[in-house]
């Protein structure tokens, strides 16, 4: 539990923006169609030309066919889903922390001092915080009068504001 000095909590404002990750993508499609072709494989077993029909072999490729299309269709259905990151303005510790989850079971993705910032965009109402490695941290709408001028206050404070 912690004590503020100021009146305004940190604010919550919005998501940051979906951008696509070339690992997270590449290993999307990988296991999909690693999925793919272990169903297919499984029921390549029984149409391929010149598959043998043999009893002793039958109830081989019945066991391999159930056991390569079973685990084709989990690696196809177990796909994990990422939960949206929030962005924290926090203008009294001078922060800008990325959350994942909500409540008791939030994890800290990134947690950045206003200070450690390279510039920050104002565009109408939409606000662009750029990391120290150049890479957009977060883009975020302030519609709330109160939390963008604190914001704002605190970027001129830093010097950040562009």
């Amino acid at each position: 539990m912690t004590a503020l000095a100021d009146v305004t909590p940190p604010a919550s404002i919005g998501e940051v923006p979906r951008m696509v990750s070339g690992h997270r993508m590449m290993a999307r499609v990988s296991r999909r169609m690693i999925g793919a072709v272990l169903v297919l494989t499984a029921v390549g077993l029984w149409v391929a030309p010149g598959a043998s029909s043999d009893p002793d072999l039958v109830l081989i490729k019945l066991g391999l066919s159930m056991f390569v299309g079973f685990a084709g269709l989990a690696v196809l259905s177990g796909e994990h889903v990422v939960t949206p990151v929030r962005v924290e303005i926090d203008t009294v510790r001078r922060e800008i922390r990325l959350v994942r989850g909500a409540g008791q079971a939030h994890e800290l993705v990134s947690r950045t001092m206003v200070r450690d910032l390279e510039k920050a965009e104002m565009d109408g109402m939409m606000v662009r915080l750029w990391d120290a490695e150049g890479g957009l941290l977060a883009e975020v709408a302030l519609s709330d009068r109160a939390v963008r001028s604190g914001l704002m206050s605190v970027l001129r404070d830093e010097g950040k504001l562009k």
